[in-house]
């Protein structure tokens, strides 16, 4: 039997990849932004790789913890040049 994994929405996928990159920026561990987001380590490097969805409550612990804006998740900080 083979199980297929859920596909990643490309949405997800950027949200997830700033997350992530913001994360490894400000020298914090996935099990410390995850304890704040209170959901599981695996949790969130599923969400960093757009196969889970976060809730706005923990999206928004989420900057609390890292302190940012909310914008910079949602936004591509790419130059045009490098955006498909």
């Amino acid at each position: 039997m083979i199980i297929a994994f859920p596909s990643s929405q490309p949405e997800l996928q950027a949200i997830g990849r700033r997350l992530r990159d913001l994360r490894l920026a400000r020298g914090i561990g996935l099990e410390g932004l995850a304890a704040s987001l209170r959901i599981s380590p695996h949790d969130l490097e599923t969400a960093e790789r757009g196969r889970l969805r976060l809730t706005s409550v923990q999206l928004y612990a989420a900057t609390l913890c890292l302190h940012i804006p909310m914008r910079l998740l949602f936004e591509d900080s790419r130059p045009l040049s490098q955006r498909h």
